[in-house]
């Protein structure tokens, strides 16, 4: 029987179209295994630092359920050109296994996942889904995996620095006598027995804010892509993260201090993790005190078609 527009064609997957794409998946799923297994076993034995890349996936795949309607509106065919970005992405990661010593990393790898699973959405979507897979792929590359603690140390190093700077500020304004020698802070306090007693403060890479600055950072990239629509707001909003979480440390650092002028014991062990917990707090309400700020520069002029209707 004809079409006809009692009896349109109709769009749902045929059962073959569905075959090939469970093998493909598990073909991808077989071919970066090794990878996927490494990425899941670090982030359960890491969770306070890299458990949100188990929810990165998902938030990718949300962005682009999201954009469903609009790639579906441009018409969704297939597009072979996504064949270069997936064989790119294999042999990539080919070479990062079997190539050079120095290529054997871990997020050189990832590199390779995201590029593979990139090239097969624009495989299956077409071209014009390639404006809405670019920042969920970029946000899975970046979120999605754990970093290297070469890579990290480029932030989390002068992240310490300017912790145990501005903590030790604090300490001195609140005529506290107190020095900095790298990252350790020394207090000096009288004890009871009128001696000198030193307590040593240290800043360590724990301390730095990268934990507070990642989940931000993945926070403040989903509430910016969601809740904005000009890229200098979003740009503003997740560059924010940097900020927020440094003010935040510097203030866990102080207080860790004073406590430690109490008790010495107080400045480690569960305190130390009570208090970054219970100033989380005040840092997510400063950002969303950024977030919101953001809205307020911006009044949007009431639409004159509307306004003459009403």
């Amino acid at each position: 029987m004809k079409d006809t527009p009692d009896h349109p064609k109709s769009t749902s997957p045929a059962a073959g179209d569905l075959l090939v794409l469970g093998v493909v998946a598990l073909s991808f799923l077989a071919y970066y295994w090794d990878f996927l297994v490494r990425q899941f076993e670090w982030a359960i034995q890491e969770t306070d630092d890299w458990g949100h890349t188990l929810v990165a996936p998902l938030i990718a795949a949300w962005f682009i359920r999201r954009a469903w309607p609009q790639i579906q509106a441009k018409g969704v065919r297939v597009c072979w050109w996504g064949l270069l970005p997936l064989v790119l992405g294999l042999i990539w990661y080919a070479v990062c296994i079997f190539g050079p010593p120095v290529l054997h990393h871990h997020n050189l790898r990832g590199a390779g996942v995201v590029l593979s699973l990139g090239g097969f959405g624009l495989v299956l979507l077409g071209p014009a889904a390639i404006r809405h897979l670019i920042f969920p792929m970029i946000f899975l590359l970046v979120f999605g995996q754990t970093i290297s603690e070469r890579l990290m140390a480029y932030v989390t190093h002068p992240m310490q620095s300017i912790t145990a700077f501005g903590a030790h500020l604090l300490l001195v304004v609140g005529t506290l006598d107190a020095e900095i020698e790298g990252n350790v802070i020394r207090i000096y306090m009288m004890s009871d027995d009128m001696t000198l007693k030193v307590i040593p403060l240290n800043v360590a890479e724990a301390c730095s804010g990268m934990r507070m600055l990642m989940a931000f950072l993945a926070i403040g990239t989903t509430m910016a892509f969601v809740s904005f629509h000009r890229w200098w707001q979003r740009i503003i909003l997740v560059l924010s993260a940097f900020p927020v979480a440094l003010i935040v440390n510097i203030v866990r650092v102080l207080v860790l201090g004073l406590l430690s002028l109490i008790d010495q014991d107080l400045g480690s062990g569960e305190v130390h993790t009570m208090v970054g917990v219970f100033l989380l707090v005040p840092a997510w309400l400063l950002f969303l005190g950024v977030a919101e700020l953001l809205k307020r520069l911006i009044v949007e002029e009431p639409d004159p078609a509307s306004g003459a209707a009403s």
